[in-house]
């Protein structure tokens, strides 16, 4: 039981990297003046590679913090 619940945590550990690295990502992107738009197909390719390579929960947490992150960036310049 100890190696499964010390394996959930660092699982989440990665999820949250994952989360703070895809956000830091985009942050970047924008205080480089990259346009809204660029920064909504950078997302749009991310989902879609997402899509092929991921399923199930792993797909639904992804999905999740690309619409809080696409939430964040405006859909007009």
């Amino acid at each position: 039981m100890a190696k499964d619940k010390k394996a959930r945590a660092e699982t989440h550990v990665t999820v949250m990297a994952l989360a703070n690295m895809l956000a830091a990502i985009v942050d970047a992107m924008r205080d480089v003046g990259v346009p809204n738009d660029i920064i909504h197909d950078f997302l749009d390719r991310l989902t879609a590679l997402n899509s092929v390579s991921l399923s199930g929960m792993p797909a639904a947490i992804m999905g999740d913090f690309v619409d809080v992150i696409r939430g964040t960036v405006a859909d007009n310049d």
